[in-house]
């Protein structure tokens, strides 16, 4: 049996209360079919997620790093603290990040290419399958430079993959089931502030994404297929050839997407998932590509690089709209982004109030 032993009470954390609907039609990319591009650019532009099949990552690579991953999260907590308490980094348990925020989960999160003091067998298999979904990331960010019509297909890729100095992590999240209620938070509505993240769960669902319209939505687990997000930094990067109003209204551009995770209830098992983050340098300048503006056209955000972003980003809250200080002031003013309210979704709980520092990563 899992415990999770922190200073936290099932009190603060959300309460998930939506109504029973359908699993999300997420868009699918066969990532070896001739149109793969074009599919990945209208996913992007549409929903800012999709599943992508064919993908190349070995099936036995992922199955070898959940059944470690597993085991780890069956030791006892004490233990897994000795294991990875290297903060930021490492092994953390209900608090995500530093401002707040708490969840039914416990995790792993660690950059990638670092050394960690992890048990070596789970080391061992994080590692060959990092590489290996890496490239994936690699080559979905060559996919969608070519469905935006880029002459350079590595201009995005050079970015994450082939930079030096790269942001680059790798998440295990492990939800146990929740004995104390139904509905509760197991990571808390937010967008992801990279470029590109990959994720792969086992077979337990709870994973959710909110779509255009301010529904909340469930996305049903395929552990034989890779979940693709556009992050807050790829958003700033696809500039049609409309007016920056008319980008916003009519969906013409790549868009991050909020999601969330709900823990599994009583007698469920776990959910287990693994999250490749794909960011830039620090000094990498996030800003439109210039080969997809148009004459006279303007940016939708204030020029910035992604150690700013990033560090803003560590200020906030997971719910909060980090893009919001980066807007320029004509899209601050004719954007309002839809709330779980107008849709009858709603979380409850009573939050701690936050700390005045730093947050970490989410």
């Amino acid at each position: 049996m899992v415990v999770i032993t922190v200073p936290c009470t099932i009190d603060q954390i959300p309460l998930v209360k939506c109504p029973k609907v359908a699993n999300a039609a997420v868009p699918t990319v066969d990532m070896s079919a001739p149109g793969a591009a074009a599919a990945v650019a209208e996913a992007c532009r549409g929903v800012g997620f999709f599943r992508a099949t064919n993908h190349g990552v070995p099936a036995a690579l992922a199955e070898a790093l959940e059944s470690r991953a597993a085991a780890f999260f069956a030791l006892p907590h004490r233990e897994k603290l000795e294991h990875a308490s290297a903060r930021p980094f490492g092994y953390g348990s209900k608090s995500i990040g530093s401002n707040g925020d708490v969840g039914w989960l416990e995790y792993l999160l660690l950059a990638v290419g670092s050394s960690s003091v992890l048990p070596p067998s789970l080391r061992a298999a994080l590692e060959e399958y990092t590489v290996a979904v890496r490239e994936v990331g690699g080559r979905v960010l060559e996919l969608m430079a070519e469905g935006l019509g880029l002459e350079d297909r590595g201009a995005l890729r050079r970015m994450v993959v082939d930079a030096a100095g790269s942001d680059e992590m790798v998440r295990v999240n492990h939800y146990p089931a929740c004995p104390l209620a139904s509905g509760v938070t197991g990571f808390g509505e937010h967008t992801d502030p990279q470029i590109i993240s990959l994720l792969r769960s086992n077979r337990t669902g709870g994973l959710q994404i909110m779509l255009r319209d301010g529904r909340w939505v469930p996305v049903a687990p395929d552990p034989d297929s890779l979940f693709v997000n556009v992050g807050d930094s790829l958003q700033f990067s696809d500039v049609t050839t409309f007016g920056a109003m008319e980008q916003v209204l009519t969906n013409g551009r790549f868009r991050s997407v909020k999601h969330r995770v709900v823990a599994p209830d009583a007698g469920k098992q776990s959910r287990l998932s693994v999250i490749y983050f794909g960011g830039p340098a620090a000094t990498q300048r996030i800003a439109p590509l210039p080969e997809l503006m148009s004459k006279g056209e303007h940016s939708l955000y204030r020029e910035f690089t992604w150690g700013e972003y990033k560090k803003a980003a560590y200020k906030t809250r997971l719910g909060d709209n980090r893009l919001g200080p980066f807007e320029l002031p004509a899209v601050a003013a004719a954007v309002k982004e839809p709330t779980n309210t107008d849709h009858n979704c709603s979380s409850k709980a009573v939050q701690p109030p936050p700390p005045p520092h730093v947050a970490q990563v989410y």
